[in-house]
């Protein structure tokens, strides 16, 4: 769901850091000789690219869309840096780091490309875009992270889950005329509709799906150890704040009322380093 957001005071300022985990011998097997052939003589995927693109320094940086604008071969987007990063690459906000001095600009952006191309093509193309006109350099890194594991509680979970010809109601909070079911199909949308409630809905969708909300709400690590294979219906509504008047658990609590809990974890991440982006892209 695209929200767009006035910007007040500060702008959004992404901070990172840590030690690049290398791996010497893996580096060694990479440079050797004979790898080194092989890599110049493997064939190349062509890079995707959008058709045409305009890149530009919005005139009012008091506005940003949270979320591309998508239709049949176009692409449009009012955000910063941080955004365009994060959808590119599929990737949290906290999982970037580096070089983050110009995430405070916005930038506009609108492009056309093949009416057929899918999600995951649109978000290369625009990799290559950044690359192309901000000049941009990255390199990844995996790095230990605190977060949580997704596991299911004692009692077994506590959500339906997703059969052919089926389409249960939407939650009430998801009620109105605008609201069909079958366009919630596949998605976990995740909304605030009252002062200090949170809400979680999943329609069809598998935990790993679960999961990557959560990692954008708790801005940390959250991994799928439910063992749950399926798609699955579920809705959740919890407080957001300790408020004795918001009559919801808080999302810990509301997790495990569907039969599910978030148990604390230390592991591996991968993560986005910016070694490199201009502010200024270069001229469309």
């Amino acid at each position: 769901m695209r929200k767009k957001r006035k910007i007040k005071g500060k702008r959004l300022l992404l901070a990172g850091a840590g030690l690049a985990a290398i791996v010497a011998p893996l580096a060694v097997a990479l440079t050797h000789p004979a790898n080194l052939l092989a890599q110049a003589a493997a064939p190349r995927t062509p890079t995707l690219q959008f058709n045409v693109a305009s890149v530009r320094i919005a005139s009012d940086q008091g506005i940003l869309e949270t979320r591309p604008r998508r239709s049949v071969g176009r692409f449009r987007w009012t955000t910063q840096l941080a955004y365009l990063l994060g959808y590119a690459y599929h990737m949290e906000w906290w999982r970037i780091s580096g070089d983050t001095s110009t995430f405070g600009s916005i930038y506009e952006i609108e492009a056309t490309m093949n009416p057929q191309a899918t999600e995951d093509q649109t978000r290369l193309m625009l990799r290559s875009l950044l690359i192309d006109r901000f000049k941009m350099a990255i390199h990844r890194e995996t790095r230990e992270a605190d977060g949580w594991a997704l596991t299911v509680a004692k009692g077994g979970p506590k959500i339906q889950e997703a059969s052919e010809g089926e389409l249960p109601p939407l939650p009430d909070w998801m009620q109105g005329r605008s609201a069909d079911p079958a366009r919630m199909e596949g998605l976990v949308v995740a909304g605030l509709p009252a002062k200090g409630v949170g809400v979680i809905t999943g329609r069809r969708v598998t935990m790993l799906q679960l999961t990557e909300t959560l990692q954008r709400l708790l801005s940390t690590a959250v991994l799928d150890q439910t063992g749950l294979p399926g798609k699955y219906y579920f809705a959740l509504r919890y407080a957001r704040e300790d408020d004795p008047d918001v009559p919801y658990p808080n999302l810990f609590g509301a997790i495990r009322e569907l039969g599910l809990r978030l148990d604390r974890h230390k592991g591996p991440v991968e993560m986005l380093v910016l070694d490199h982006i201009e502010k200024i892209p270069t001229e469309n």
